[in-house]
């Protein structure tokens, strides 16, 4: 029986026991693109195997019947099923078995009997790549000589074609496949006028498939390790004064005698090249990571190791995502759903901005909001924090649901999945809102206590606020509410949109943990302001003025 699993496949279906032909035929293979294949060897009951054939060629599986002399002649048949994957190797086998049966939906008393992941049948052939270059002289002398073979080798004097070979190949065999192609009307190679110079890439890495495991593959594991450690030597390196990141930053030189390799083949490149890209490699990491913390420190607020831990979590989502969208109808009407998804940010970003600058300035301050005069640029780039967060959140589950994809949890249960990330990545979007207004609360906090310490306060979002004097025009006439009106001291007044001006009084009610209990209403024609003074006595006492004074 396990010979029949990693036997060569046969893709017709099993003609009827009666001999005839009825239902011989090609199967229709599964064309989308696959990870890994499983085979399953079933036992279906005889005067059953009909239905099985039809079921498993409706969902698309590869099917053959097995001749094992092992088997019960009388009672049932031996099938070996192929599906193929896309997805990690763990759980496959699982997965494989649940969609052979799944396909029989029961309507056939079928058993599994054994399953194994497949090989592939063929070892892919390694190929390299020859690039015809224009022949470049820049004259004698040992730095002319070398920078023209570096401008050679990195490409620069590529004329746009190229020729690749079995194995690593030979300058002599590349000419040779020139000579023998015919013309395909682009450029004709010349001896006299072109060469030939080896791909950067080594041979094994232009394989189409890699039969290697991921963890032991030049660009799986180990690649994702050096990547990750050199961010972080970045991160680090950008916390370090100046003498120190010169004297840090030649470990990346090193490291890329190692990581250089990966990229350039050494039998067809010099050390000068192959160190060259190893350095191209872990400098784009290493400058990466610097510049995270470059941005993580501009914009503050998150502690030191919730930036790394952040930054880290990026991979893991982005990587997700991409699992969660492959192969899947979003994948395959993308051009169309893009543009649809994104056309509601039109509408989601000011509503976001006009949600923050509201808790700014009602929720916090008491003064309603049609108070302030504020252009409408200022409510989308308000916006932008809140929706931001609520975007990465919205990301974070789809990235969930791409994993859960990964190792075949959502198709195993596909409606507890849903559920259970639905729910999950309500509740992330709720959280990243309110962080997102946080930003509002703690500014409203910092225009209170810049008020109270006689600095006018920073714009937030386009909403502007001064220290004034005020003065009633006529005292016995002013309506303040709630009053009565301080004179005798600087409050904060907004930008005037109507007949009534709102007033923000520092000093009203110090004994109150809610600001926006220090809120006051006033008729803009009933009261006369000025830009308060700096020192002891910004407000000096102002008598009342009297009307056209």
């Amino acid at each position: 029986m396990a010979s029949a699993l990693v036997a060569p496949f046969r893709s017709r279906r099993a003609s009827d026991p009666e001999g005839n032909d009825g239902i011989s035929g090609e199967t229709h293979p599964q064309t989308a693109e696959f990870t890994c294949r499983a085979a399953v060897l079933v036992r279906v009951p005889r005067g059953e195997e009909n239905i099985a054939c039809e079921l498993w060629e409706r969902h698309g599986l590869l099917f053959s019947q097995v001749e094992d002399a092992g088997q019960d002649e009388a009672a049932r048949m031996l099938y070996r099923v192929e599906v193929r994957l896309q997805g990690s190797r763990w759980g496959a086998l699982s997965e494989a078995e649940r969609r052979v049966m799944t396909a029989l939906a029961g309507r056939v008393g079928a058993y599994i009997g054994d399953a194994t992941l497949l090989e592939p049948e063929d070892t892919q052939t390694a190929v390299s790549t020859w690039h015809v270059y224009r022949k470049t002289d820049w004259g004698s002398g040992w730095l002319r000589t070398s920078a023209a073979r570096l401008w050679i080798r990195v490409g620069a004097a590529d004329v746009h074609r190229r020729v690749r070979l079995d194995g690593q190949g030979t300058r002599q065999e590349a000419l040779a496949a020139l000579h023998r192609t015919p013309g395909l009307g682009g450029v004709a190679f010349n001896d006299t006028l072109h060469d030939v110079r080896p791909g950067i890439a080594p041979a094994q890495a232009l394989r189409p498939q890699d039969p290697a495991p991921w963890h032991t593959r030049a660009f799986g594991l180990p690649a994702m390790t050096v990547a990750v450690a050199t961010m972080l030597f970045g991160w680090a390196l950008a916390g370090l004064g100046l003498w120190w990141q010169i004297a840090l930053a030649s470990l990346l030189p090193a490291a890329a005698w190692r990581v250089g390799p990966w990229v350039a083949d050494r039998d067809q490149h010099s050390r000068a090249i192959t160190w060259l890209c190893g350095l191209a490699l872990v400098g784009i990491m290493g400058f990466c990571g610097y510049m995270a913390r470059v941005l993580f420190t501009a914009l503050g607020g998150v502690p030191e190791l919730w930036r790394v831990g952040l930054a880290l979590c990026g991979l893991p989502v982005l990587r997700g995502c991409v699992y969660a969208v492959r192969q899947s109808w979003f994948s395959r009407n993308v051009a169309a759903l893009v543009p649809i998804a994104v056309l509601p940010l039109a509408w989601v970003l000011p509503w976001m901005g006009r949600l923050a600058q509201g808790v700014y300035l009602t929720v916090c301050l008491g003064i309603p909001l049609s108070a302030a005069n504020v252009d409408p640029l200022w409510m989308y780039l308000a916006g932008m924090k809140p929706a931001g967060l609520c975007v990465i959140a919205a990301l974070c589950g789809l990235a969930a649901l791409g994993w859960a994809r990964h190792f075949y949890w959502f198709t195993g249960s596909k409606s507890y999945c849903i559920a259970t990330v639905g729910t999950l990545t309500v509740m992330m979007m709720t959280t990243a809102l309110i962080l997102g207004l946080s930003s509002a609360t703690t500014a409203a906090q910092r225009t209170a206590a810049q008020a109270a310490a006689g600095h006018d306060p920073s714009a937030f979002f386009g909403i502007n606020a001064r220290l004034v004097c005020v003065s009633p025009l006529d005292e016995a006439k002013t309506a303040v509410q709630p009053g009565p009106l301080p004179t005798g001291h600087p409050v904060l007044a907004f930008d005037s949109t109507g007949d009534e001006t709102w007033l923000w009084d520092p000093q009203r009610a110090k004994d109150t943990a809610n600001p926006a209990e220090k809120a006051l209403r006033v008729r803009t024609d009933q009261i006369a302001t000025r830009p308060a003074e700096h020192g002891t006595h910004p407000c000096p006492h102002a008598r009342a003025v009297a009307p056209g004074s």
